[in-house]
């Protein structure tokens, strides 16, 4: 969003701020009512006081200008009249004893308890404790920010069973804002951002620390530390005017009244909105002159910025229910199901895979990406995924070759004059399927639509899709078309060890989702940051086929052939080598009654049987005395079963075989 349309976000604000006050304000029981109910936390007092001034629908707006005039109260009476202070005090040291204070649960508990009371002699010890006393002031309006915006949650009715413990909440938000300050260079970057008032710079360093989640807590924090200072500054040149305690229900109406002939001018109030965003002394002082202001300098300037700031944390910290995500491959959580040291599964899912299992074949990527951005609704949205394997420079898109079909979603198309679903599909040949979908005579539903990703792998979510998002599986990994993959080649014959050199193993391969808008794609290609990105950092992806290896020895010594029958002696040969065995095994079947296999491998061998068993596998002879057995037919198996799923679907077991006879034997 510019800076045109945040500046007409915020004066309409203002606007329905003032709209909602003059039938508050105009009733001086009413306004009583509710400053009262908001001061107690009584949501049913509150709720029936607007219910009164027919202002019940507007609860959120009342309750946000009362929660800044109440903060303003609550701060003058903590730490006492503003002072001056020479020069911007170092943030780092701030957020530090912050993070310190609200870290110490006796001691977050200690404050949240002061404030409750607005007892100032304790809230003073506190900070004097944590070396924070000398900016009173602007921990202040951090912790009643927190405070007031709980209160407001809870007696407007948001969906709160009861009011959050403020102590919790500010252990909460210190921990996310502990998650910034020890991430040196992030910190310096989102100073430099909330200074600028960049919203689209802070918010990216705050996604790119990995941060987004606490995004509402960390700008927050920011906006509580820029209102203090710019409003310091701008009140300086004005007398400071004492409060008394009594007096502050009837100082809070008053300021009501008096701000309302400021919204019938609202270019006037788009100038004090700017100049409070540019902490433009000059200008702010010229409106606060003119129309008599000066005895709510404080509260004004908190007013104003306050609103800036709610307005510009949406743009920072787009709703995180439209936030894009790489979230699984197939059924596996990229977070909760693969161990980020081994890049193997941990657990069984939806009845496949388990503990240390690797990837392979055609892997299904599933995620979420709206249609348009969340923080410039305006702008539609792209994204893509690229793989790189361990050891590579650069990361590869997945596009073309490497991409496997599936099945991203549906949307709606004009199909014989009617919009009606059609199923979306990506795909990596050809070109993306027509809109509207051309005609086809006689066939009653349109074709799949196939979107083809570009060269550089971006697929632009459809404007027609359901839920304003492509979610489920964005795209398709043709592993096998990336990651190594062919025949092992062991370069021995059944029954013996496949040297380590011939060995095959996987590759621990990243897997990467970037997010952007559609405009932005051209500079993220040159090497600029997504506005969006996650990814797998390890996934262990093995395509190559295992070692699996069968001979009987009688079918190749002198004179043998895998014709000739067996009389006295049979050795089985074996081999299997793979990084990720799940299960191997050598088993018989015949029509013949009453034998068996004994202690078949992978059984410890039992001479004459020689062998040994691996974690990869196997090898070795497996000897029987067949003397004794019956004239009949007999077919030996090795089966093998790697250790290893797409995400939805495991590796098969595969069997190889051999038969053989027993033909009739010479009587003696």
């Amino acid at each position: 969003m510019a800076d045109h349309d945040l500046e007409l976000d915020v004066l309409r604000e203002l606007l329905g701020h003032t709209g909602a006050l003059t039938s508050l304000a105009g009733n001086p029981d009413t306004f009583q009512a509710a400053f009262a109910a908001f001061r107690a936390e009584d949501p049913s007092a509150f709720q029936a006081a607007l219910k009164r001034a027919e202002l019940l629908p507007l609860c959120h707006r009342v309750c946000y200008w009362l929660r800044i005039k109440e903060c303003v109260l609550l701060c003058l009476d903590l730490c006492g009249p503003p002072k001056a202070i020479d020069g911007v005090p170092d943030p780092r040291l701030l957020l530090d004893g912050i993070v310190r204070m609200t870290s110490d649960e006796k001691a977050v508990q200690a404050l949240a308890d002061a404030v409750h009371k607005r007892d100032n002699a304790a809230f003073h010890g506190i900070l004097q404790k944590f070396k924070l006393e000398p900016l009173c002031h602007l921990v202040c309006y951090w912790v009643c920010s927190v405070r007031y915006r709980l209160i407001c949650e809870w007696i407007c009715g948001g969906g709160r069973t009861k009011l959050p413990e403020l102590w919790s909440e500010l252990r909460d938000a210190g921990h996310a804002l502990g998650g910034l300050l020890n991430k040196p260079d992030a910190f310096k970057a989102a100073i430099a951002a909330s200074n600028a008032n960049d919203p689209d710079k802070l918010g990216a360093v705050i996604r790119d620390a990995g941060l987004f989640a606490q995004c509402h807590w960390i700008c927050e924090w920011f906006c509580s530390w820029r209102c203090a200072l710019v409003c310091l500054t701008l009140i300086r040149p004005f007398p400071f005017v004492a409060i008394e305690p009594a007096a502050q229900a009837r100082e809070a109406l008053d300021f009501a009244r008096a701000i309302l002939p400021i919204a019938t001018n609202p270019a006037t109030l788009l100038k004090l909105s700017a100049a409070v965003g540019a902490a433009d002394a000059q200008g702010f002082g010229a409106i606060v002159k003119e129309f008599k202001l000066e005895r709510f300098v404080i509260q004004l300037c908190h007013w104003v910025c306050a609103v800036r700031c709610r307005f510009f944390c949406r743009l920072v910290c787009p709703p995180i229910y439209y936030h894009p995500w790489f979230t699984h491959v197939g059924d596996f959580g990229i977070v909760a199901d693969i161990d980020p040291g081994t890049g193997l599964t941990n657990k069984v899912q939806a009845g496949h895979g388990g503990p240390n299992f690797g990837f392979f074949g055609n892997l299904s990527l599933y995620g979420f990406c709206p249609k348009r951005d969340p923080a410039h609704p305006a702008e539609q949205m792209a994204y893509r995924f690229l793989f790189q394997p361990a050891g590579a420079a650069n990361p590869t898109p997945i596009t073309g070759g490497f991409v496997s079909e599936v099945l991203v979603g549906s949307r709606y198309a004009l199909w014989n004059g009617s919009l009606v679903p059609q199923t979306v599909r990506i795909r990596g040949t050809g070109v993306t399927s027509p809109t509207p979908p051309t005609p086809v005579p006689g066939m009653p539903t349109p074709p799949d639509h196939y979107i083809v990703p570009d060269p550089q792998g971006w697929v632009t979510v459809d404007a027609d899709a359901f839920d304003d998002a492509f979610s489920g599986y964005l795209m398709g990994f043709a592993s096998q078309n990336g990651i190594p993959v062919g025949p092992p080649n062991p370069g021995v014959a059944a029954g013996l060890a496949v040297p380590a050199a011939n060995q095959k193993n996987g590759t621990d391969c990243a897997i990467i989702f970037q997010a952007t808008r559609v405009a932005t794609i051209a500079a993220v290609n040159g090497g600029s940051p997504p506005d969006y990105t996650n990814s797998l950092a390890k996934a262990r992806i093995n395509n190559w086929a295992e070692v699996s290896l069968l001979d009987i020895l009688q079918f190749h010594v002198v004179g043998g052939t895998p014709c000739s029958p067996l009389t006295t002696d049979l050795d089985i040969e074996y081999t299997v080598d793979h990084e990720l065995i799940a299960a191997w095994g050598v088993t018989m079947s015949t029509a013949a009654p009453g034998v068996a296999l004994t202690n078949a491998p992978p059984a410890v061998p039992v001479a004459p049987s020689t062998g040994s068993n691996t974690a990869r596998g196997g090898f070795g002879v497996h000897h029987e005395n067949i003397s004794t057995w019956p004239t009949c037919s007999y077919t030996i198996t090795l089966s093998t079963r790697r250790r290893l799923t797409t995400g939805l679907t495991d590796d098969p077991s595969k069997p190889q075989t051999k038969t053989f006879c027993i033909g009739l034997r010479k009587k003696p």
